[in-house]
């Protein structure tokens, strides 16, 4: 299924990706990393929300602290995907540096 979706993506921005899930019908995500930062932000709450929920039940706590601390790692992946949004690298060819004077 992922090569079948690979060979239906289009790149077309630097930020920028398309997906055509039919003939009439294509996605088109804007911006990858916010794309990515809103997932994230999802499965931390659903996290934080399960690890709350076992938290107060008289259920196993060691597992309440797994789904409190797996919060904590996305949390840290988030400022990452922050980062990751704000910096770019791009490669240059020497004609690029000529072009520029660089």
């Amino acid at each position: 299924m992922l090569k079948g979706l690979k060979n239906r993506m289009e790149e077309f921005d630097d930020n920028s990706v398309q997906i055509y899930l039919s003939k009439k019908r294509k996605m088109v995500i804007r911006n990858r990393y916010q794309i990515i930062g809103y997932l994230n932000d999802i499965l931390l709450g659903i996290l934080y929300m399960i690890g709350s929920i076992l938290f107060v039940t008289d259920s196993d706590r060691i597992l309440a602290v797994s789904f409190f601390l797996a919060g904590s790692f996305l949390m840290i992946f988030r400022a990452i995907i922050n980062i990751l949004r704000d910096i770019h690298l791009k490669r240059f060819t020497k004609e690029d540096f000529q072009e520029h004077n660089y």
